[in-house]
């Protein structure tokens, strides 16, 4: 679920005077103009440099790609973020909501509809026109409550993009965030203006590892509160210690500063295919921030929550049908030199092909289940 990228989004925006959207950004442009005030002055008078880190310097002798890497070329490195795969629970729930409303219109329709044309004797019963209306009232009031504010929540995980990906380009020297316009839409960062947070001198036992946070400052923000807001991106994958944090870090640095061969091949790149078994492993892990993987230990917990991670599984693939495939724009396609065939067809196969995949999947459990031949649809067609 995209939350973190929703609130920078928000911050950067206008929202109506009094609301608390606009009562959130006065605090936070508060916050950060006292911050900055305090880190100024240390800085200055230890004659520090104002960016946490220098990213011509290198801080880690190991680089690590935290198997967050979905392409490496020889011009472009393309990184995932790290709510990719926080999903799954906003589709069961409100899919679960559409589960029962739907058939419970469908039928308070059909029941009114007969009521209506083909009364009983006597004349329509006051019980039943007062059933009537309380269920049409509760139909309204649902549908405008989804449509006026859960269906926004629901986009942060469904009816969006796939992922978010970030691509550094070191023959642009330039960084770009690939995300949906309500996220901050497309943008680009030139290298030398970026701002990794990662404080220094923070020994390993005293940070927490989490997310790599990669932001740059920008003018081109609509906060009355604020004429410079922040922009950034949550890259890669949870790290288990601040030692990992920095390793990641190394490798994406050194991809843009030294070339390609300065860093080893991904050990293993990120698939873009959902698939429903690597949807409920990716949800068993609960990977978090601090090292907590329920892939590496309490396996007897991960057993007994098998059932939990079956459904909420279930809720991540569907999570990822309901989203489709980005791509870069042309004009950043270019410039990385990227094939325009190679993305056409990756865009195709992409959206097209796990849809196909599904829907023969649900057939055939469904034949197996009710006794039916497999083949049944190819003789429909004539293909048998």
């Amino acid at each position: 679920m995209y939350y973190l990228e929703w609130t920078v989004a928000l911050n950067r925006m206008r929202h109506k005077p009094g609301s608390w959207q606009d009562k959130f950004q006065k605090n936070v442009a508060y916050k950060l103009a006292a911050n900055k005030k305090k880190s100024l002055a240390s800085r200055v008078s230890s004659g520090g440099d104002v960016k946490d880190v220098d990213i011509h310097e290198s801080r880690a002798e190991k680089v690590d790609d935290n198997y967050a890497i979905y392409c490496k070329t020889g011009n472009y490195l393309d990184v995932c973020t790290y709510n990719d795969d926080k999903r799954g629970l906003l589709t069961l729930v409100f899919g679960a909501l559409l589960y029962g409303m739907v058939p419970f219109s469908i039928t308070t329709a059909v029941i009114s509809y007969n009521i209506v044309v083909s009364p009983e004797e006597g004349g329509l019963e006051p019980i039943s026109l007062l059933a009537g209306l309380v269920s049409w009232v509760m139909i309204f009031a649902v549908a405008y409550a989804f449509y006026r504010y859960l269906a926004r929540i629901w986009r942060l995980e469904a009816f969006t993009m796939r992922r978010l990906v970030v691509r550094f380009n070191r023959e642009t020297r330039q960084m770009y965030f690939l995300r949906p316009t309500f996220l901050g839409g497309v943008t680009a960062y030139n290298w030398d203006e970026i701002d990794a947070a990662l404080p220094k001198d923070m020994l390993n036992h005293e940070g927490v590892g989490g997310m790599l946070v990669i932001g740059a400052i920008t003018r081109d923000g609509v906060n009355p509160h604020s004429q410079i807001t922040a922009d950034g991106a949550f890259v890669g994958n949870a790290c288990r210690d601040y030692q990992h944090l920095l390793s990641f870090w190394e490798y994406i640095r050194r991809f843009m500063e030294d070339g390609p061969d300065a860093v080893p091949e991904p050990r293993r790149r990120r698939s873009k295919w959902p698939n429903p078994l690597a949807s409920m492993w990716t949800v068993s892990r609960l990977s978090l921030p601090g090292g907590f993987d329920l892939g590496r230990s309490f396996l007897w917990l991960r057993l007994v929550l098998t059932p939990v991670f079956v459904v909420w599984g279930l809720g991540h693939y569907a999570s990822l049908l309901l989203c489709y495939e980005p791509r870069f724009p042309k004009a950043i396609r270019a410039a990385s030199h990227e094939s325009e065939a190679r993305s056409l067809l990756a865009l195709l196969g992409y959206n097209l092909l796990p849809l196909l995949y599904t829907v023969a999947g649900l057939w055939l459990y469904y034949a197996w289940q009710h006794g039916l031949d497999w083949r049944l649809p190819l003789q429909l067609v004539g293909w048998l």
